[in-house]
């Protein structure tokens, strides 16, 4: 229970630290208000009161430190900034303390606490080792999963688990609980393309979800993986062998290419609440993946290859019928294609509507042939402007990647203050050789030090929670109420947060322009530093009494 004096007291404490700061030309009102503190009835009004006396005090302050009187004394040139006391001790570690308090507060809210994970991210491809170990939640939830025999936990863990054998293990042990999720297997298999449960679960897949061109596709992606352990690998399409020509074939006759996203994000929102998750990594961990298997658009590039030039030869042999089957299944698949992956299949579907073009036009058909070649012109623009960009989904999202580079660097700025701000400490108590704050005395340049150090610490704080804020409302927004239409941005600024800074991973023109700013964003911190250093040097001291 909060003690009833305890306002009025912070309302004295505001208003004594406000008139120690404060010019000399405002310190008889300050003393006037800090008098009048005593006949505000109520100790909640005291604070208000208290509170914009001590906003008015620093605004003067702070003009004071702009537009210099001329009647103020002169400021000490030279070493004298650096090689005494003077006035300045006692509000560079109020300011330093109030810096760093304020910093720590910020971690008292789990979404800051987020915001620096996401910070730290980039240090994970620098300096972590051991890719195969799971997480500390990843465990937790495990654990408890297997104990209460959660299927639908033991499926997310499964479609996280870095070792791909212990995910298929989890993975048939939640269809075993509960066989509806069964289409765990296609994500398991896509990540674990090595498995040899594959061979068991694509049947199970094909019964459960008939129509679907996934199954085929894992099937021709193991027949892959097979010729490059034997190195047997075949340089034309027409020598691959005839189980994996049935298995595309099967796939460009389908109805349907479900990745199963929408099932997984289902599943993932209902464990989150659950299990009160709310780690962004957990939920938006597929940045660069888009649920199909490695070999999955090679293949169907390949296939396609195969299946025009059979329809050329109907062609030439005047089945026109037959050859615009062939065609049109080629454009069929590319249509069951995410918008990202038809981007690489799109010359195939261009050949395809060019020759449809091309037999209406033999056959009088006009209009038919007018809207197959705008289907194929369609296709040509969009192979154009997947080919100017190598990273096209990340280079379009300007915003998450300016949003990931400032949460990149203000981390980075808080793990440097924070360091240097325990050193400098570190330092003054081994130089006082004692731990009694009344018997330290810090020199300047350990005060330039401690009140740089709290201050870029407390500003990259602020920093670091106003950018990841949007991202934090997309993660609260889909937990809450399913809402997946922020995913694609929380993924985008995941991936770039990745990202080591002045590694060039990602843009290498990004690196060098935020370089320049943030170059000028220190220059123009440490002249404020320098403002704020002479201004208390130069000022005398105020005592403030009750």
């Amino acid at each position: 229970m909060i003690p009833s004096t305890l306002p009025r007291r912070i309302a004295a404490f505001l208003l004594q630290s406000a008139i120690s700061i404060a010019p000399r030309d405002t310190l008889d009102w300050g003393h006037a208000m800090l008098a009048e503190l005593h006949h505000v009835q109520g100790n909640w009004a005291a604070l208000l009161w208290s509170l914009g006396s001590a906003g008015v005090l620093a605004k003067h302050a702070l003009l004071s430190m702009i537009f210099p009187s001329r009647n103020r004394p002169t400021i000490p040139a030279g070493g004298d900034l650096f090689s005494k006391e003077g006035p300045l001790r006692k509000p560079a570690i109020a300011i330093t303390a109030a810096c760093v308090i304020a910093s720590l507060l910020f971690f008292v809210a789990p979404v800051f606490r987020q915001a620096f994970g996401v910070s730290l991210l980039q240090w994970q491809v620098v300096f972590k080792t051991d890719y195969f170990r799971l997480s500390p939640e990843l465990q937790s939830i495990m654990k408890k999963a297997e104990q209460g025999h959660d299927a639908e936990a033991l499926a997310f863990v499964a479609l996280r688990h870095p070792q791909s054998s212990e995910g298929a293990r989890l993975a048939d042990e939640a269809v075993r609980l509960d066989p509806n999720l069964i289409w765990v297997y296609a994500i398991v298999a896509v990540r674990g393309f090595s498995l040899p449960e594959i061979d068991r679960w694509v049947p199970a897949l094909e019964r459960f979800d008939p129509q679907n061109a996934l199954p085929h596709l894992l099937t021709a992606e193991k027949i892959d993986i097979n010729q490059v352990l034997r190195d047997n690998v075949p340089h034309r399409t027409e020598d691959k062998p005839p189980a994996w020509q049935s298995a595309m074939a099967a796939a460009f006759e389908s109805a349907k290419l479900d990745t199963y996203s929408s099932q997984r994000k289902a599943l993932d929102r209902r464990v989150l609440i659950r299990y009160h998750i709310g780690d962004p990594e957990l939920i938006a961990d597929d940045a660069w993946v888009y649920g199909l298997p490695s070999y999955g658009v090679s293949d169907a590039y390949r296939y396609a290859e195969l299946v025009l030039r059979s329809a050329q030869v109907h062609e030439a042999q005047g089945d026109t019928k037959a050859a615009s089957e062939k065609y049109l299944a080629i454009a069929r698949f590319g249509k069951l294609l995410s918008p990202y992956v038809n981007a690489w299949f799109c010359k195939r579907t261009q050949q395809a509507y060019t020759r449809l073009a091309a037999l209406a036009a033999k056959s009088r058909r006009p209009e038919e042939a007018a809207f197959y070649a705008f289907l194929a012109d369609q296709e040509r623009q969009t192979e154009a402007a997947e080919s100017s960009s190598r990273y096209r989904r990340f280079s379009r999202n300007q915003v998450a990647r300016w949003d990931a580079d400032l949460a990149r660097r203000s981390g980075a700025v808080m793990l440097l203050s924070s360091t240097l701000l325990f050193a400098t400490l570190f330092a003054v108590f081994l130089r006082s050789k004692s731990l009694r704050l009344s018997s330290l005395r810090p020199g300047r340049i350990a005060i330039a030090l401690g009140v740089s150090s709290s201050a870029a610490f407390f500003v990259s704080s602020v920093v670091l929670r106003l950018s990841y804020q949007p991202y934090a409302e997309i993660l609260h927004h889909f937990i809450r109420d399913g809402d997946e239409t922020g995913l694609t941005n929380l993924s985008d600024f995941l991936g770039h947060a990745y990202a080591p800074i002045g590694s060039g991973w990602l843009t290498p023109r990004q690196d060098y322009s935020s370089y320049f700013w943030f170059a000028v964003i220190v220059l123009c911190a440490l002249g404020l530093l320098v403002a704020v250093l002479r201004y208390f040097q130069a000022r005398p001291r105020a005592n403030a009494t009750t």
